[in-house]
């Protein structure tokens, strides 16, 4: 019996050491508790969602960290039915591509991190932070906007000692504020300028590295979609970063970049309606004194290389601006203009024919007639004797990059209105090979027209005539603006 008892003692005792021994291992299998930051480029169609950059309260081991681990899915705002701009909200799987322990703002490292990194793919339809509403007609940040990260069944990650079993990340970003990493954004300085008329001016503004010289000052005007007072919403709204890159700004060794945007839309008549270059824009003179008023500040801008140009509601304003002012810029580049040709005069047609020039649009553009706008002007100022004129004329808006095809295997096409995919991609070329964006580093008021590039290159697709685009068919504005601005966006850009 003695024996007995002492056995069952020593079993007791030894049941209790395996059971302690056991504890830490049981207490190790933790939870990480985080937030995170949406990582946002520009792309073709707009703003993508690239990356999500986890802040946790554990040091990951970077060897426990793969792509197959995580599981992301992505739940925000967005136009449900575009017959009648019903917004709902709306959640899809997002697709990992790659993660791994990273810095703070989404760089990768090798040694272990309280960051860590989950890229995403995206497409023209999947990753965008931006909604499109039908009714104001105007782009804005997707609010909520949340990302939902979880560890996939069975994995976890390590964090010293620990076993990390479960993530718990906060899912809402404030994209819209300082829930975003955007490099691209980064490098403009976000300003404002009130007119002696009231009106207020948001923009971005870019200063190139100190040099020796003056430098040439390139203004863009935006679509109507990008108006407000948030300058991201312009900027990555038609990929206007590719203006601060290295090719762009190495053609001009240096520009200066401004990024003016409308209150409403540039085509305003002052009553928030449209016009179609009969009645003006109610933001014609001030947006020139802003223009103006930022030369004169910077004597560091050459004022013989001031050039404006724009797409789609902003190809209107660069008419306007040109038509106004014909001796003040010294070239102009409106892509799928919607100022209509029968508002021009012959006098202003004179007026501006000696104006380097460069016209971009796409014949399918279905949102603005380029018979009614870029293409007789054109002739005009070539009957006029205009002989700086170029045109970049596209059969359609594709993809050019390989990344996305339709069902059929041709490349994946965008809505013809946006042929400012083709001008931010260094893409514009016209009948005799010569780049737009060459032959814009090279315009000075002063000096005789240049018509050739240092090196032609040949377009990888033809160049035939003109054609324009924006965002109205300008006729009867109201429903049949709606309705255009639907089809657009359902297909792409103004974005799900």
């Amino acid at each position: 019996m003695l024996k007995f008892k002492k056995f069952f003692s020593c079993l007791l005792c030894a049941m209790m050491v395996f059971g302690l021994s056991k504890v830490p291992t049981f207490a190790l299998e933790g939870t990480a508790t985080g937030t995170q930051k949406a990582y946002i480029v520009g792309d073709d169609w707009g703003p993508a969602v690239t990356k999500t950059v986890i802040n946790l309260n554990k040091t990951i081991a970077s060897e426990s960290v793969t792509k197959d681990k995580f599981i992301v899915s992505e739940e925000k705002n967005t136009t449900v039915n575009w017959g009648t701009g019903e917004i709902g909200i709306v959640t899809n799987p997002r697709t990992v591509t790659a993660a791994y322990t990273s810095d703070a703002n989404g760089n990768k490292t090798t040694s272990a991190s309280n960051y860590v990194t989950v890229e995403m793919y995206v497409s023209p339809s999947e990753g965008s932070p931006f909604i499109y509403s039908l009714l104001t007609g105007f782009n804005s940040w997707c609010n909520p906007y949340k990302l939902h990260v979880s560890l996939a069944s069975g994995e976890t990650l390590v964090a010293g000692s620990e076993t990390i079993a479960t993530l718990d990340v906060t899912p809402e970003i404030d994209v819209a504020g300082d829930g975003k990493i955007c490099p691209q954004g980064e490098v403009f300085t976000m300003k404002s300028y009130t007119a002696k008329d009231g009106t207020t001016y948001s923009y971005a503004d870019y200063a190139p590295a100190k040099d020796d010289k003056k430098n040439a000052l390139v203004i863009w005007l935006h679509g109507a979609g990008e108006g407000g007072s948030d300058p991201y919403i312009d900027i990555l709204g038609n990929e206007v970063t590719s203006l601060v890159s290295k090719e762009f700004q190495s053609l001009f060794e240096g520009a200066y970049v401004i990024t003016p945007q409308s209150p409403t839309m540039w085509m305003d008549d002052g009553t928030g309606n449209y016009q179609n270059g009969d009645k003006g824009s109610v933001y014609a003179d001030s947006l020139f004194e802003m223009i103006d008023a930022y030369v004169k500040a910077n004597d560091d801008i050459d004022p013989n290389r001031v050039i404006i140009g724009g797409c789609s509601n902003g190809g209107y304003m660069t008419m306007e601006m040109v038509l106004k002012h014909p001796t003040y810029f010294a070239a102009a580049f409106p892509i799928c203009e919607a100022f209509q040709d029968q508002y021009i005069t012959d006098d202003q047609i004179n007026a501006i024919k000696d104006m380097p020039i460069w016209f971009t649009y796409a014949k399918n553009d279905g949102t603005v007639d380029p018979t009614l706008c870029v293409e007789p002007t054109v002739a005009r100022l070539l009957a006029a004797g205009a002989n700086n004129i170029h045109v970049s004329v596209f059969d359609d808006v594709h993809d050019t990059t390989g990344r996305f095809f339709n069902e059929d295997g041709t490349p994946y096409q965008y809505n013809g209105h946006w042929s400012w995919i083709y001008f931010d991609n260094n893409e514009c070329y016209d009948e005799n090979g010569v780049n737009a964006w060459q032959w814009l580093a090279k315009q000075i008021k002063t000096a005789a027209p240049v018509e050739t590039p240092d090196q032609p290159t040949t377009p990888d697709q033809p160049a035939n005539s003109v054609k324009t685009g924006d965002d109205v068919n300008f006729a009867g504005l109201g429903a049949i603006m709606m309705l255009t601005l639907a089809g657009i966006y359902v297909s792409r850009r103004k974005y799900n």
